[in-house]
């Protein structure tokens, strides 16, 4: 019991920090101990995903500060567009859009690319709700984390 509880403690913990990854704290409990491999991955997407959305709502909250606000909304010079700026707005404009940005949310939990804190801060911005981003994080991490938890099962026997 505590091992999993650990293992959520560290997950919440890597939501924050980049540099403490989750996945290698979770492939070292899978091979030195004898803890579930499927429970240890639950435990910490289940970890990551309670810190993730701290990140979520503390990025929503930040917005509406005034000084951050007259700091986003300052005009910019005016100056022709790149071609590379224009097909980025028009990817960002398309993520706007409720599904694309859920779709992209997945991905990002799933795989990593791209990385989940960056999606989650993109995400506080979108109209997406709490409830929602909850389930997409839950259900990405979780497939990832269980998935590298039963992968030394495979490479050991």
């Amino acid at each position: 019991m505590i091992t999993y509880l650990t293992v959520a403690l560290v997950g919440f913990a890597s939501a924050f920090q980049p540099f403490l990854p989750a996945e290698a704290y979770l492939l070292g409990v899978t091979v030195t101990t004898g803890a579930a491999p499927v429970l240890v991955g639950l435990a910490a997407a289940a970890g990551q995903t309670v810190g993730k959305a701290v990140v979520f709502l503390a990025s929503r909250g930040l917005v509406r500060w005034s000084f951050v606000r007259r700091l986003v909304d300052r005009p910019r010079p005016t100056k022709p567009p790149s071609a590379f700026r224009r097909r980025m707005s028009a990817f960002v404009a398309l993520l706007d859009r409720p599904r694309w940005s859920a779709a992209m949310l997945l991905l990002s939990a799933v795989v990593g690319i791209p990385p989940l804190i960056a999606t989650t801060i993109y995400a506080a911005r979108t109209p997406m709700r709490l409830p929602v981003f909850v389930v997409l994080t839950l259900v990405g991490r979780s497939i990832r984390f269980v998935v590298l938890a039963l992968a030394p099962a495979l490479v050991m026997t």
